[in-house]
């Protein structure tokens, strides 16, 4: 072990595989931090360049692009509400409050830091403990998928807290939105009304760009008391005191992140909307979170962040993608001859090996190149609003067309941008929407293949992990009962 390890850091530190390591940062990070622009699409449209390059250094500049993007979709997030990628939807609550309050610089820090280190713990998972948490992976199956979506719909509880029954309408219209296209499992078309544009039912990205991007252009163009120009920008600085008074949910939100990863079908976006809910519960000031409390980002940003390394636990170990980048990391694998599975770290070693601590360093080089893209970045703040309010739209009209190149996309995300204006202005929570949208389909999915497993439903709690997230369930839906029946006792 220790043997692979020093070969993988002789492969590492050659000038050709640090400078791919550093363009694949540089650009996923540019790729993230477009609206409509992500890690997939990041690693996809560099799998081709990547076929000149030797194995290694090509697994590298591809696992750069993974990671940069994943952290790149928090910059917008934070400096104009609007996620450049789903995962980043947590980032915002927080950090557009944080900007309101003249904190800009302090939330970019927070983000760069909570995205590195989420980062570099999935990456000492993925060098130490692969074989390990591989066999995990084979214990996940639809029962559990249906139950980790299931989990993840219960965190709605928290994040409507205030507004319960607005928050659980909107995720249960949300849910009937996800259901429209084809059946998952017998292809034929639902709710699609004659429409063969609907066939493949809403994209979920142009949705989220229309629901998070136009009501903040609105917001804009409505307040006319700032002289048309943005909050001013606040010095890069991160709070050391804030960082360590929050080591634990560092490390709590980073296991999240890692775990939800090995899962296949489970991504970023899950993990960030979990880990979030977490910390609030774990907060000692949960009545903080939503303006502006650095335990969000914390928590959102080393979760997401925490992912890459471990979906890809699986995919080396057990050809099983644990999410959709990794998925393209699997074909670009063969590609290079590099077959997954257990003989992979005996037969390709080096190269292997050379991706592994690759995977540390490029988390490392993320921080710094994620704190110089932020001291560039944060000048966005000093645009007077209606140039900022257009070049917003035309981003987010630019992202919604490339996802699929379809007119529709960008009809849906005007739509949703509207329809999300109007819920702001009514008090209607946005978040929900989001995470139904993202775990729909997941829990569907899961839910049919379930019955066809089971003749007796109730027979999936005869398996470990369904029990525990069951648990992990209940405990989810009527924990906001639970700490108000805890704070009266406590005030009595």
């Amino acid at each position: 072990m220790l043997e692979n390890i020093m070969l993988g850091i002789q492969g590492v530190f050659t000038l050709e595989n640090l400078l791919f390591e550093f363009i694949g940062v540089t650009i996923g990070i540019i790729f993230g931090a477009l609206p409509g622009f992500s890690a997939t699409m990041g690693v996809a449209v560099f799998v081709p360049f990547s076929y000149v390059l030797e194995p290694g250094a090509a697994m590298l500049l591809l696992s750069g692009v993974y990671c940069g993007g994943v952290y790149g979709g928090s910059i917008p997030a934070v400096l104009l509400g609007i996620p450049g990628t789903p995962a980043s939807v947590p980032t915002s609550f927080e950090g557009r409050a944080m900007v309101a309050q003249g904190r800009s610089g302090e939330a970019l820090a927070t983000v760069t830091f909570a995205s590195a280190f989420g980062g570099f713990i999935s990456s000492i998972a993925l060098l130490l403990f692969a074989p390990l948490l591989a066999i995990v992976a084979l214990k996940v199956g639809p029962p559990e998928q249906m139950m980790i979506a299931i989990f993840g719909l219960s965190v709605v509880s928290m994040l409507s807290e205030g507004n319960m029954f607005k928050g659980l309408f909107v995720a249960f219209v949300a849910l009937l939105i996800s259901t429209v296209g084809q059946d998952p499992m017998l292809g034929f078309p639902r709710f699609t009304f004659g429409n063969f544009m609907l066939t493949g039912g809403f994209e979920t990205v142009s949705v989220l760009i229309g629901l998070f991007s136009l009501p903040e252009v609105f917001k804009m163009l409505e307040n006319t008391k700032e002289e048309g120009k943005a909050s001013k920008v606040s010095k890069l600085r991160l709070d050391i005191k804030e960082i360590l008074s929050n080591w634990m949910n560092l490390i709590r939100s980073s296991l999240i992140g890692i775990g939800i990863g090995i899962i296949p079908a489970a991504g970023p976006d899950i993990a960030s909307f979990l880990s979030y809910n977490e910390a609030k519960k774990a907060s000692k000031h949960p009545e903080k979170f939503g303006n502006g409390n650095p335990e969000g980002i914390v928590a959102s940003e080393a979760a997401n962040n925490g992912v890459t390394g471990g979906s890809l636990i699986p995919l080396l170990t057990l050809s099983i993608p644990g999410s959709a980048p990794a998925a393209i990391f699997l074909g670009a694998m063969i590609i290079h001859g590099l077959r997954p599975g257990p003989l992979l770290f005996t037969q390709h070693a080096g190269t292997v090996y050379t991706l592994l601590v690759g995977f540390a360093i490029i988390n490392i080089m993320l921080f710094f190149v994620g704190w110089a893209f932020c001291r560039f970045a944060g000048k966005i703040l000093v645009i007077p609003k209606q140039v900022l309010a257009i070049i917003i739209v035309v981003l987010a009209t630019v992202g919604s067309f490339s996802i699929q190149q379809n007119m529709m996309d960008v009809v849906t995300m005007y739509v949703a941008g509207i329809i999300g204006y109007f819920m702001l202005k009514f008090n209607y929570p946005l978040s929900p929407v989001a995470l139904a949208l993202l775990l729909g389909p997941m829990l569907e999915e899961a839910i049919t293949l379930t019955n066809t497993m089971y003749s007796n439903f109730f027979t999936i709690f005869t398996r470990p992990l369904t029990v525990v997230f069951g648990l992990f369930i209940v405990v989810s839906f009527f924990w906001p009962m639970i700490k108000k029946r805890f704070l009266r006792r406590k005030v009595q």
